[in-house]
């Protein structure tokens, strides 16, 4: 199930100075050296962007950040990130090899992350913050609550649908609902990340309202300081760009029917697409860009720096989102989308619930399933130069309503809960 692979050393990971970064550099804060276990498996650090930007936050808050990640090639086992303390374990990726894989890393990160969260606990770690996918890290849970600590599960994906979507309808779907069950149960207060999350952690995980807190990813402000590029007249060369993961519940071999017909209805149009990102469902993105004839307008980077990403972006004159109308992906908020309008980028995506609440004004939205009207959003955009720079002003005004400032008030004020809940020891809420 690992988002990111391939070429995911440590790199620099802003272009300039955050907000988030300055306050580090001035120290204290309301964590007051709360010592902070946060385990994830989905992907390296610090190239997951969600999570890099939440320990950086706590961190300039003041708290001791431990992040316990999978070791990508080419990374120490343990180094300091910035303010944040990394270590990683060896893994095992399972993608591209069916169940047996997945079942196979999942087993040999749970062992490795178990092992590392009862080392964080017995070593004074007072908040147990769990990232998921996938859902297994309740027992470790149980053992920080059952220590009077507290525990923070930060809710990402919707692990029974996305099991769905990988392996078929019922196949793991009891023992996910269950995994996902006891995840809510052990968990002292939980973040979603956004309003459907929310809704999913009180009606299906028995949280009180009150033990839920929205935090919505957002690029920085910092993003927001770059003026926008928006390349002037008519495009015959039209710059397309999708970043992220190429799983099956994403949908990028959509993009294939899309680039055929843009091609077929507007042959004046030289339409190249740049993807960003890999994942298990790359050969089959490759073999439906060859059916539909247009292997040769689209270029695969796999992984890049995250300073690539952003010079990428910025080159581009539209992005996409072709993922499909699924029962996960209208619940999901795609990360990429935030760092889509930071850029002041057009976007053309299908009409999903929570992609709709993203982007607002800022997009074109299709209705699910619509190539034909997917391809001709993209030509009206190559075309209409004004259609362009309006779209791009309103993705910065957009993204400066969700920025990550915002977001990051909402995540302390999460924190502040979980640590003053009845049942936290004394002790654990002082510890250093």
């Amino acid at each position: 199930m690992r988002r990111m692979r391939e070429n995911a050393r440590s790199q620099p990971t802003v272009i300039n100075e955050s907000g988030v970064e300055a306050r580090a550099r001035e120290g204290g804060g309301a964590g007051t050296g709360v010592r902070v276990a946060m385990l994830f498996e989905a992907n390296p650090y610090p190239q997951d962007s969600r999570v890099r930007v939440e320990a950086e936050s706590l961190a300039a808050a003041g708290y001791a950040v431990e992040v316990i990640v999978p070791r990508a090639a080419g990374q120490p086992r343990r180094e300091r990130v910035g303010t944040v303390q990394v270590t990683r374990f060896r893994c095992f990726d399972g993608s591209g090899r069916g169940v047996p894989g997945f079942l196979a890393e999942y087993m040999l990160a749970a062992i490795a992350m178990h092992w590392h969260a009862l080392r964080a606990l017995v070593g004074g770690a007072v908040v147990l913050h769990l990232h998921n996918p996938p859902d297994i890290f309740f027992p470790a849970a149980a053992l920080f609550r059952l220590a009077g600590r507290a525990v923070i599960f930060d809710h990402h994906d919707l692990m029974p649908e996305m099991l769905e979507a990988k392996f078929g309808e019922l196949r793991f779907d009891r023992i996910a609902r269950v995994c996902e069950r006891l995840s809510f149960m052990t968990a002292s207060h939980v973040i979603a990340t956004n309003d459907s999350y929310r809704d999913v952690a009180v009606r299906r995980g028995g949280k009180h309202p009150s033990t839920v807190t929205v935090v919505r990813y957002g690029a920085s402000s910092a993003w927001l300081e770059h003026p926008c590029r928006v390349r002037d007249g008519e495009l015959r060369d039209v710059r397309l760009i999708y970043v992220g993961a190429i799983s099956a519940h994403d949908g990028v071999e959509g993009i294939a029917p899309i680039l055929a017909e843009l091609c077929a209805r507007h042959p004046d149009l030289e339409p190249r697409l740049t993807i960003v990102g890999s994942g298990d469902s790359r050969p089959r993105v490759e073999s439906a860009l060859h059916a539909h004839g247009v292997a040769e307008r689209v270029e695969f980077t796999g992984w890049v720096p995250f300073v690539r990403v952003y010079e990428l972006l910025l080159d581009a004159d539209v992005c996409v989102d072709p993922a499909p109308a699924t029962k996960l992906n209208e619940l999901s908020t795609m990360v990429k989308l935030p760092e889509y309008l930071a850029l002041g980028k057009p976007i053309v995506a299908y009409n999903l619930l929570e992609s709709s609440r993203t982007i607002a004004d800022a997009g074109v939205l299709i209705p699910p399933g619509d190539v034909r009207a997917f391809a001709d959003a993209i030509a009206d955009l190559a075309r209409e130069p004004e259609l362009r720079l309006r779209l791009a002003r309103e993705s910065r005004r957009r993204a400066s309503e969700i920025s990550w400032d915002r977001s990051e008030k909402a995540l302390l004020q999460a924190y502040a809960a979980a640590l003053r809940r009845p049942g936290l020891t004394a002790a654990s809420a002082h510890r250093g």
